[in-house]
């Protein structure tokens, strides 16, 4: 068993401590010691060649343990007489086409790796989700709430948005993935890839039911 969870765990706790102190001693030692973890992390990763497939499948049992609270605090704030942030049949339904099209062609590139077909798979599966992103930019800009307006909104936003984020660091993931080139970049990092995309899609099942249906 490694040691590097229990301290980032313990970074962490600094960082926690450091906010409510509001000290800069504080801020000082929690980047060093979150240096000495990603110096680590990359020694492991990059040298000794370790890579664990369980570690990777904690990571999207947090993130879903964190959406799925937010999904709480959206169904518990909900009251009768409160509008959605927007039509669950214009943007956001569009948005259901968009990342599941998306599901589709980055599969596709999952069992195409290494084919020319499979490249542009994951062409297709980047513009997808560029495309996604605008409407997301766009549905904000055109809302007509705001998250200041109730606990309800600002749930709801903030569940939207950290949905957008991951997105976001999905359509990273992907670039690096088209930048290095399927003969350049390890199976492994391509199905990790793969895998927190769909994740990241099924959640939007659930924030599009949660978030505009409900």
């Amino acid at each position: 068993m490694s040691w590097l969870p229990f301290f980032n765990a313990f970074v962490v706790f600094v960082a926690v401590v450091s906010s409510f102190l509001w000290q800069l001693a504080g801020v000082l030692v929690f980047v060093g010691m979150i240096s000495v973890s990603v110096c680590y992390l990359l020694k492991e990763l990059f040298y000794t060649g370790q890579r664990y497939v369980m570690g990777f499948g904690l990571f999207i049992m947090t993130e879903a343990i964190l959406f799925f609270s937010l999904f709480a605090g959206c169904l518990w704030y909900e009251s009768p007489d409160t509008e959605t942030i927007s039509e669950f049949l214009e943007l956001p339904f569009l948005g259901c086409f968009l990342l599941l099209g998306s599901s589709i062609t980055v599969t596709a590139y999952h069992h195409g790796m290494g084919l020319s077909w499979g490249r542009w798979c994951l062409w297709a599966t980047l513009f997808l989700g560029t495309c996604f992103m605008l409407l997301q930019m766009y549905e904000f800009y055109d809302c007509e709430c705001s998250w200041s307006d109730s606990v309800y909104y600002a749930v709801c936003f903030s569940t939207v948005g950290l949905h957008f984020l991951h997105v976001l660091m999905g359509t990273v993931g992907l670039c690096i993935v088209i930048y290095m080139g399927g003969s350049n970049l390890s199976d492994y990092y391509s199905d990790i890839v793969v895998w927190y995309w769909h994740f990241v899609d099924y959640i939007w099942l659930l924030v599009f039911m949660v978030v505009y249906l409900s």
